[in-house]
């Protein structure tokens, strides 16, 4: 990281296959913390369409040229943003798409790796999986992006990790499972299953010595419940943010000097031998594809 990051967190709800609605939604948010002086604004997941489209999908997805991709863009003229949607790409195939716009442009796409498939998931039905998980520079540091179900699969932090990212964001749309109260009447209603996505996010910060910011989405949308509980995790493993249920949004500044702590005191990146990953891999990619 070049410097302190101040970032802002929507925890939000969307009105699905209602582009206009929610990018007008977003636009407003952007001018709303015009005062907080911040330099990067993340979105959850498929905040401009919504998560349960299934045969909307086509309806919704937009290429690069789109007119509200361009009002974004234009809107990145004073503040960077990540922002979710579905991507016509090209070749005409539909993706799950999330798009880092600055200084007026679109300067990265990550297409979401891993599409779940289980349980209620169903989006390899109505989507295209991406292939590549890279990092990026921006005036602010080094980030990367994984979409949701991609963290629950390690080698896409740990390609990040061997990309050297500083940060990690992670939009995400994922359905509340079980409720749980917090500790005094004051604290925000959680889901159970954010607990697991802490865990999670906090084994990536320290395994990994990144920066994690999850930005989560909320509300109702055809009978699905989203979780909310977004956060934010310092290369320690420790928790910065912690959100609940209900929409928010909180505006946090990162510390350069606590990833250049961390990485001096534990440098796995300094010891990490990619040649005898690469090898092994080859090896059982090999062995797999033999069987």
């Amino acid at each position: 990281m070049k410097a302190p990051l101040t970032v802002t967190l929507v925890q939000c709800d969307a009105t699905l296959g209602d582009i206009e609605k929610n990018a007008q939604a977003h636009l407003e948010v952007i001018a709303a913390t015009k005062e907080e002086e911040t330099d990067l604004i993340v979105f959850p997941e498929l905040s401009l369409t919504g998560y349960v489209l299934r045969d909307l999908t086509p309806e919704v997805a937009m290429k690069r040229n789109h007119p509200v991709l361009k009002a974004l863009c234009e809107a990145s003229l004073s503040v960077d943003l990540v922002v979710g949607y579905i991507e016509e790409g090209e070749d005409s195939q539909l993706r799950n798409a999330v798009a880092y716009f600055s200084s007026g442009s679109i300067t990265h796409v990550h297409h979401k790796v891993y599409l779940p498939t289980y349980s209620m998931f169903e989006e390899a039905r109505y989507w295209g999986a991406g292939d590549v998980v890279a990092a990026f520079d921006t005036r602010y540091g080094r980030l990367g992006i994984l979409t949701c179900e991609d963290v629950w699969h390690p080698s896409t932090s740990y390609c990040l990790f061997a990309d050297r990212a500083d940060v990690i964001i992670v939009p995400s749309a994922s359905p509340a499972r079980g409720i749980t109260v917090g500790k005094t009447p004051s604290q925000d209603l959680q889901a159970g299953s954010s607990q697991a996505w802490r865990d999670l996010l906090r084994q990536q910060s320290s395994a990994f010595n990144v920066y994690s910011i999850y930005v989560n989405r909320c509300g109702v949308e055809d009978g699905t419940s989203f979780a909310g509980g977004s956060c934010v995790i310092d290369p320690y493993g420790s928790q910065l943010l912690d959100f609940g249920m209900e929409a928010k949004i909180q505006t946090i500044t990162l510390d350069p000097e606590s990833l250049r702590r961390r990485r001096q005191a534990v440098p796995m990146l300094r010891d990490e031998r990619l040649d005898v990953t690469l090898g092994n891999l080859t090896r059982v990619a090999r062995e797999r594809f033999d069987d």
